[in-house]
């Protein structure tokens, strides 16, 4: 009886998925969506951008894969006529055979794609590998920080920014160059650069180049960014750099500049750099900053007092490490699995070396601190050759 009322329930959750998803009405993810002219939508009420309130608000979520799509400005849905404010895209789908699940593009066609003046939010972007062009209009932001409680209530900061590192956004799209409108309070567009209005800040690169130049007057380069970083192989800074973010997995040789003072998280994530020498004007350096990389010897700057989580994670290169009297913390995870790692010296007196800061350092076999006292105890987990610190 148990196994005909069981099937007797799934047949019914087969059908009710049919129903609906054979018309335009449909139920993904939890998320509610309606689709015209090949365009899939989100619906929303009470949609708030800055001081601008949107009653029926529609994102883009899904788009034909066509040479040239263009997003009209309105949508009409059982009568109701909503704005389109938002566009949420992910160029891949799940697909399932057997037990085994792979990513499939969906958007291999898409070489153009024509946004409306009424968006104001790029939430998601990736994976256009024949994207070529796209406008960028004049309130758009590239970027979502958002509260659900019924409705999405987007945030500002009080430069009009979001809160929120444009991350990811248009990767993989190797082939894209973007255009933004002049009157945009929010970007401007130069040498292939999305940078701030004020021509102070990198946001991305589309520059299809292997070796650029970033222009003087630059003093950030921001997290990530396009696809452009990730297959830079010689990049010139300016003298104005002060925050250098982008993800150069490529690089092979790099001058930091005099003045630098912060190096983000992820910014040499996973890449062919095999020695840099840190400015003494450096005070931080974010977490996973060389994790994964082919870094065999570094040189760290006076004024830089923490070494922060997963800094140098899996660098198997790296044989031996001067840990400088004015660094007072050695971060979680920070050396972990570095299993090239034979020699540990730490000069300074009262550093903290944290959870699992030489986890997996399995062919570590010397460590001179002068105070082992502030040692978290499991910071040297699996050394199996370290008998003595």
């Amino acid at each position: 009886m148990k196994i005909k009322k069981l099937i007797s329930l799934l047949t019914a959750m087969v059908l009710a998925t049919s129903l609906f998803t054979s018309n335009s009405f449909a139920y993904f993810n939890g998320i509610d969506t309606h689709k015209s002219g090949g365009i899939t939508y989100i619906l929303d009420k009470n949609v708030q951008y800055g001081s601008v309130s949107i009653l029926n608000s529609a994102t883009v979520y899904d788009i034909p894969n066509i040479q040239k799509v263009e997003i009209p400005e309105k949508v009409t849905f059982d009568g109701v006529e909503y704005i389109v404010t938002g566009i949420k895209l992910e160029g891949y789908n799940f697909v399932t055979a057997g037990s085994r699940t792979t990513e499939k593009n969906k958007y291999t066609k898409v070489e153009e794609i024509v946004l409306p003046k009424t968006i104001y939010n790029i939430e998601e972007f990736t994976d256009f590998p024949s994207l070529t062009k796209m406008n960028i209009p004049e309130n758009a932001i590239i970027g979502r920080e958002y509260v659900y409680s019924g409705d999405y209530t987007l945030l500002y900061n009080n430069e009009g920014f979001y809160d929120l590192s444009h991350i990811s956004y248009f990767d993989l799209c190797p082939k894209l160059t973007l255009s933004v409108d002049t009157d945009s309070p929010y970007y401007s567009y130069k040498n292939d650069l999305l940078l701030s209005k004020d021509g102070k800040k990198v946001y991305m690169s589309f520059n299809h180049n292997t070796d650029i130049t970033i222009p003087d007057g630059i003093e950030e380069i921001e997290n990530y960014g396009g696809f452009g970083f990730y297959h830079i192989k010689s990049v010139r800074l300016p003298d104005t750099l002060k925050i250098l973010g982008a993800n150069l997995r490529s690089v092979t040789k790099i001058t930091l500049p005099d003045g630098l003072e912060e190096i983000g998280w992820d910014a040499f994530y996973k890449s062919k750099l095999s020695e840099i020498i840190i400015p003494d004007s450096v005070k931080k350096i974010g977490g996973n900053a060389f994790s994964y990389s082919d870094i065999k010897s570094i040189r760290f700057s006076k004024n830089l007092t923490a070494i922060d989580i997963r800094t140098f994670k899996n660098c198997k290169r790296l044989k031996s490490m001067t840990i400088s009297a004015n660094i007072k913390n050695v971060g979680w995870a920070s050396f972990r699995n570095c299993k090239g790692l034979k020699k540990v010296k730490i000069l300074s007196s009262n550093v903290k070396i944290e959870h699992r800061a030489f986890d997996g350092c399995t062919n570590l076999k010397s460590v001179t601190v002068k105070d082992a006292k502030l040692l978290v105890a499991s910071a040297f987990n699996n050394c199996r050759r370290l008998s003595k610190i």
